[in-house]
């Protein structure tokens, strides 16, 4: 098992980092075109006073990895996420599902942001990453941490980006 974090300046107040974070239109780009998902699907999002609870299901790509472990997940691994947005404590908090040996593989963690100065922010992602898998266990979560660790890289990136081409809707949020 290993424990990742990672931070990343993003160049907005808190309340736009959110309204982001939670768009439909800049998580379908996120996904579809940095990430490079076949599919994601946001399959349910409510809220109450409290919290937020979103649960998604993604099919993140494959084709970057070893042979192996390509033929042991299949072309049509997918996962669900189970996310909360603790409305108090202003933290996401996911847990994602593999659809297949989600026995042996677990992912889980959290997000936040940090004041940073005037309109930023630093993203703090932190993960816990376990693959029971004898033999492949510790290749797995090495090459999910590098995974995860490149999707915050490209995701951070792409938000700043964005805001800096939309700076009037950022503004807003």
């Amino acid at each position: 098992m290993i424990q990742i974090e990672a931070r990343h300046l993003i160049h907005c107040d808190e309340d736009t980092f959110w309204e982001l974070f939670f768009s439909p239109e800049v998580n379908e780009q996120i996904y579809r075109d940095v990430l490079k998902f076949p599919s994601f699907e946001v399959l349910e999002d409510r809220e109450d006073e409290r919290t937020r609870v979103r649960k998604a299901s993604g099919q993140p790509r494959v084709h970057a990895l070893p042979a192996a472990i390509q033929s042991m997940l299949g072309p049509s691994f997918r996962y669900v996420e189970d996310s909360v947005f603790d409305k108090a404590t202003r933290r996401w908090s996911f847990t994602m599902a593999p659809s297949l040996m989600s026995d042996r593989l677990r992912n889980a963690g959290t997000l936040r942001v940090e004041p940073s100065g005037p309109g930023q922010v630093t993203r703090v992602a932190c993960a816990t990453i376990e693959a029971k898998i004898f033999g492949l266990g510790r290749v797995l979560e090495g090459i999910m941490e590098k995974e995860m660790r490149a999707g915050w890289d490209d995701s951070a990136a792409f938000l700043n980006r964005w805001i800096a081409e939309h700076p009037a809707q950022a503004a807003a949020g």
